[in-house]
């Protein structure tokens, strides 16, 4: 259901940003959206149709870049993509791990006429 909040502000984002150009229609929105996060695109693009319907956004594309989750040993310093939960570092077996991708979630650009 945190689909709701975001993909509203997602729409309040594009909207002020066509504004500030003076754009009369928003043709397309790319989206980055990390592995990590709970984020369900097809939940987003349902919001997105709701709550832009009555916009200069109805109508607009939605495309949605995925990041993979991908995390680095801070043991032995191995960089791996871990396999479903299993998050300890395939090389030397140690939990103690960071995540260097998978958790991104912005706009990354916009197209308007």
């Amino acid at each position: 259901m945190h689909e709701l909040s975001i993909t509203q502000q997602i729409l309040d984002i594009a909207l002020n940003k066509a504004g500030e150009v003076g754009a009369s229609t928003i043709k397309s929105i790319d989206l980055v959206i990390g592995d990590m996060s709970s984020v369900v695109d097809d939940c987003v693009q349902f919001y997105f149709d709701i709550l832009s319907k009555d916009s200069i956004a109805r109508g607009a594309q939605l495309s949605f870049k995925r990041i993979p989750l991908k995390m680095r040993c801070l043991q032995c310093g191995h960089v791996f993509t871990p396999e479903r939960e299993a998050w300890s570092c395939p090389q030397c077996k140690e939990w103690n791990v960071e995540v260097m991708a998978g958790n991104e979630f912005y706009l990354d650009s916009i197209e308007v006429e």
